[in-house]
């Protein structure tokens, strides 16, 4: 396995796998198959609904605590937790330093551990300053080993660096031929941030996307040129820029596939060409819409003043979530 150092000296596996929607009847053998295949990083979150599962499965199989790295993610507060399935929190969300540790300790509960590898701020929520306090806290007591953000884009985290002293140690964004990220993946490894890349292949809302980026014929191309699937070929651009990437899976050829990406190198042309594919276009999660929790002087950013980072994002939703989006 290779490993990304963060910039507080933790190692990280640079191949993790992500969990998000593995169905529950496959979660098992999915997550014991990947361990015996090498495995070590495991990406979960508590709006997944599986911390729990993923704890009672290592415990049960004999795997060691110190034997895997697992990353989780915060969302809004502990009235979140309650409603997040029927849209409440957006109405009568109570925001307070108090209820974001509820949170933080509920994913300690369900993953039934003393410690947590990497903990992150899911989205850029309209408190996700107080929410980083809290987990600089948690931080700094030694219960969490790192932590960073997901989705943040460059004032979320110029706003960040007003009020801590403590770098993030990762930015988990999405990654694809079709936005290729360069700017912000950029920024991020300059001052240290490593860069996590997640739903590089698209997920439940359309499989289009993903179509569009495993069947592009410059990318089958490339794939046949090195004997390796398409999706080896994105997985390997991606960890040649120093990316960490968690493909999800429970197709068990595509977890052995995901994982066998580190014993052959794209040339310098092969992996411009793929760069070549970006269109700044988001699959899922549109960053750009979360600007209400910055400090003002950030809501002037020339990112969000440009219509084309936005137009995507709502072309992909109704417009009655438009507004919803926006915390």
């Amino acid at each position: 396995m290779q490993y990304v150092k963060l910039n507080n000296g933790i190692e990280m596996p640079q191949v993790g796998l992500g969990t998000f929607l593995i169905p529950k009847d496959k979660l098992e053998d999915t997550l014991i198959k990947a361990y015996d295949m090498g495995y070590r990083q495991f990406d979960t979150a508590w709006r997944y609904y599986n911390e729990a599962d993923i704890a009672r499965i290592f415990k049960k199989h004999g795997i060691k605590r110190e034997d895997v790295f697992i990353t989780t993610k915060v969302n809004i507060d502990a009235f979140y937790y309650g409603g997040y399935k029927y849209g409440i929190h957006r109405i009568l969300n109570r925001r307070n330093n108090v209820s974001i540790e509820q949170a933080i300790l509920k994913s300690f509960d369900n993953l039934d551990t003393e410690y947590i590898d990497l903990f992150l701020i899911h989205n850029p929520w309209k408190i996700f300053m107080d929410m980083w306090e809290v987990l600089e806290k948690f931080y700094k007591e030694g219960r969490i080993r790192a932590i960073g953000v997901s989705n943040f884009l460059q004032p979320h985290i110029e706003a960040l660096s007003e009020i801590s002293d403590v770098v993030p140690a990762v930015n988990q964004i999405e990654i694809s031929p079709l936005n290729a990220q360069i700017e912000l993946t950029k920024y991020c490894q300059d001052r240290g941030i490593a860069v996590e890349a997640m739903s590089t292949f698209s997920h439940f809302r359309s499989v289009e996307p993903r179509l569009e980026i495993i069947e592009h014929p410059l990318i089958l191309a490339i794939a046949k040129k090195h004997g390796k699937s398409t999706v080896q070929i994105v997985l390997r651009w991606l960890v040649q820029r120093g990316i960490i990437v968690i493909p999800k899976t429970w197709n068990m050829v595509h977890l052995k596939e995901n994982i066998s990406i580190l014993d052959f190198e794209l040339s310098v042309d092969e992996m411009a060409e793929i760069t070549s594919l970006n269109k700044g276009r988001y699959l899922n999660y549109n960053p750009f819409v979360a600007q209400r929790g910055l400090p003002k002087k950030y809501r002037n950013w020339e990112g969000f003043k440009n219509p084309d980072n936005f137009t995507d994002m709502f072309n992909n939703f109704p417009a009655w979530r438009k507004w919803l989006s926006i915390y």
